[in-house]
């Protein structure tokens, strides 16, 4: 064994001392290369990372677009305004202020009636990122779900109705009723599709 010397890059403690090489190589080993491995996180990895290579996400992953595809011309169509126009991937974001509701305000009113997506900020945005002039909707969850194409009308009907009253809290009831009873048929579909997938 070696003799230990101080660290040729200069690198040294809180205390302003040049550490030792050793002191080096111990922090590159733990907590560098060895530190906190969290096994349930590798185990998760493992298994996303094996989902990921199946002819089943594939086909899940390209539906996600499709659906995203589907669900920005139908947000064109009520007049909302898109970043870039549309989307190529699984999300898109919006700019409301043509609607005259904040990020914030439609976020709000769409949770109330059960519709989960953020607010986000748009570029030049003259509102904080507290409140936003935009929200950001993505497609996964729907698409896991079952859902497909003709479906995003749908959708959007349900988000306009919201956002055009969003102070209107027997209009939001109503949807969220509307809203729980389309989901019911995807909920059923989707638990049929696991019972078949472990038999």
């Amino acid at each position: 064994m070696g003799t230990d010397f101080p660290n040729p890059m200069g690198i040294k403690t809180p205390k302003g001392e040049v550490k030792m090489m050793s002191a080096i190589l111990d922090g590159a080993v733990f907590p560098g290369t060895q530190g906190g491995p969290l096994e349930h996180v590798i185990a998760a990895k493992a298994v996303a990372f094996g989902e990921a290579l199946t002819d089943d996400y594939l086909q899940y992953v390209v539906q996600v677009a499709k659906n995203a595809k589907a669900l920005a011309a139908a947000l064109n169509e009520k007049g909302y305004q898109l970043i870039s126009g549309g989307t190529d991937n699984h999300m898109m974001l919006i700019d409301l202020r043509n609607k005259n509701i904040s990020g914030k305000e439609a976020e709000n009113a769409l949770v109330r009636a059960d519709i989960t997506l953020n607010k986000n900020m748009v570029p030049f945005d003259d509102k904080s990122p507290f409140v936003t002039s935009g929200i950001r909707v993505g497609t996964s969850s729907i698409t896991s779900r079952g859902m497909k194409e003709k479906h995003m009308k749908k959708i959007v009907g349900f988000m306009d109705k919201v956002l055009m009253n969003k102070d209107n809290e027997v209009v939001i009831a109503k949807v969220k009723e509307d809203v729980h009873t389309f989901m019911d048929a995807f909920l059923f579909m989707k638990s049929l599709r696991f019972i078949n997938s472990r038999q």
